[in-house]
């Protein structure tokens, strides 16, 4: 488990930077020359795609999701349990499904061999990239629902902010 948080940070993180770098080198090449990085918009769409699935694992494991503070504040700590256990299980099932969807869109991008135009880089592997993301996702949340590891901070967001202001 300590290779996939290690992944959740740093597979977002570095493709990120190529994204940034794409798009400065193009945007140098344009001025430089007048014409743009071949493939670097399409690229950029691809590699964009892989860090929303992989941000979304990462939001569900740091459980920096939405919160209904009004109502999550008044609960207590039992109930926050259950509540966020049955919320886990629902994004669960979601995920599953979606993460079942974009493994058949894989297959299917695959099969037809569509490639991008300047390069033909072979598109099933930007896909399969997502795909790995959603996986994760999954697999964060499957740990969640069968043994969440609940503690007073991982319920409470605001209870480390309002220990340290009194102290």
């Amino acid at each position: 488990m300590r290779i996939l948080r290690s992944a959740l940070d740093l597979v977002p993180a570095l493709l990120l930077m190529c994204m940034v770098l794409l798009t400065a080198l193009s945007v140098m090449s344009r001025f430089a020359i007048n014409m743009p990085l071949p493939d670097d918009y399409e690229l950029t769409r691809l590699l964009l795609g892989i860090v929303v699935c992989w941000g979304v694992a990462g939001a569900f494991r740091n459980e920096s999701h939405i919160y209904l503070d009004v109502f999550w504040g008044r609960l207590s700590d039992k109930v926050k349990n259950v509540v966020s256990r049955i919320g886990a299980l629902i994004s669960f099932l979601i995920m599953s499904g979606y993460c079942a969807a974009l493994f058949i869109k894989v297959q299917d991008t695959m099969r037809a061999h569509l490639q991008t135009l300047d390069f033909g880089i072979p598109i099933w592997g930007f896909q399969a990239a997502a795909w790995l993301g959603i996986l994760a996702a999954v697999l964060v949340l499957l740990k969640q629902v069968v043994s969440p590891a609940r503690t007073e901070s991982v319920s409470d967001p605001y209870a480390t902010a309002e220990v340290a202001g009194r102290t």
